[in-house]
């Protein structure tokens, strides 16, 4: 005999055959850019794991780059000039390890923008994560070597906290940054109402799903339709001592027997399954995949190795100077009766 789940109110969706069928979300110029970007970004991994030295888990940082710049440079809404608007969409890192790759990204978007439209950035300082602060790298407020005096650099703990613009929450230990997060998307949904609260995109991998209290996060958010989570997973195979977390291809995991997609199904999540995490047209369909009715959690999963959640779509809230999420327009909308997760498979 064999046992499948029973009637479930997500649904899932595999960007391959979206993208195939339908227009590529990005035209070669476009796509070209995103490659670049990746490229500087890459490379701030690089210099920061040896400046420190060799600190700060490169391997996740790097294998998510390419879906977080997709949710920060097209499905996010919010105001970067004020990082602390209370209705603006989340980014929140779950995955605390992955903080170099949070540093390098944020150092980034604050150059492009910058460059491009400096009358957005927020006029205190304060509320910048500028390139020279990544000076500041795992470096206490004592230090006094002259250009981190000189350039004002912030120091920039370990693992995430909220003296970081745009982060709520301290996260870093295993299993304790998905539950806390869907706190955070329960506390939005409480505040602005189910049908206008900003939705929380959680940034997790596949080992860190594999805490006992993960499990009834997840259990609890599907149950209780928080469609405004989505849970983004960096599914790379690879932890710190094994590189078969979960089980795949026929294959026993050394962790855990289900694959993410398998344990967001089972607890009743939207899937959004990307099997090519570096094919930025895969990675910028997947983040605009956007549910219909009611609200609902989701998970999308990439080839690179993320897993991405995501819950119920939301009214429109005032002018935002990063563009609104294109994904009401996207080809695919998935259900908001659930909470929603993007699996997205980064391994090589």
């Amino acid at each position: 005999m064999s046992v499948e789940f029973g009637t479930r109110r997500g649904v899932a969706v595999d960007i391959s055959q979206e993208v195939a069928s339908g227009a590529r979300p990005l035209n070669p110029e476009a796509e070209a850019l995103r490659e670049t970007f990746d490229l500087i970004y890459r490379s701030l991994c690089a210099l920061l794991y040896n400046y420190v030295p060799m600190s700060g888990h490169p391997g996740g940082s790097i294998s998510s780059g390419r879906f977080v710049a997709s949710l920060l440079f097209g499905t996010l809404d919010y105001d970067v000039s004020d990082p602390d608007r209370p209705d603006a969409d989340l980014i929140s890192y779950a995955a605390g390890h992955k903080a170099l790759g949070l540093y390098a990204m944020w150092a980034l978007r604050d150059e492009v923008i910058r460059i491009g439209a400096p009358e957005l950035l927020p006029g205190d300082v304060r509320q910048r994560l500028r390139l020279e602060d990544l000076l500041g790298f795992r470096r206490n407020p004592t230090t006094v070597t002259p250009l981190f005096r000189k350039k004002n650099v912030k120091p920039l703990d370990g693992h995430p906290t909220p003296a970081t613009p745009f982060l709520r929450l301290s996260t870093g230990a295993s299993g304790v940054g998905v539950p806390t997060s869907l706190g955070l998307a329960w506390g939005a949904m409480d505040a602005f109402g189910r049908a206008a609260a900003p939705r929380v995109h959680i940034v997790e991998g596949e080992g860190g799903l594999t805490p006992g209290r993960v499990a009834e996060a997840l259990a609890a958010a599907g149950t209780a339709s928080l469609g405004n989570a989505v849970l983004h997973i960096d599914w790379n195979q690879s932890s710190i001592d094994s590189d078969r977390v979960c089980r795949e291809n026929g294959e026993p995991g050394e962790y855990v027997q289900w694959t993410p997609m398998e344990l967001a199904r089972l607890h009743d999540w939207n899937v959004i399954y990307v099997p090519d995490g570096f094919d930025f047209q895969h990675s910028v369909s997947s983040g605009r995949s956007t549910p219909a009715s009611p609200p609902r959690s989701s998970t999308a999963r990439r080839r690179d190795g993320s897993t991405a959640s995501r819950a119920g779509s939301r009214t429109e809230r005032g002018t935002s100077s990063v563009p609104p999420s294109s994904s009401r327009r996207c080809a695919r909308s998935v259900s908001r009766a659930t909470s929603s997760c993007r699996a997205v498979r980064t391994a090589s």
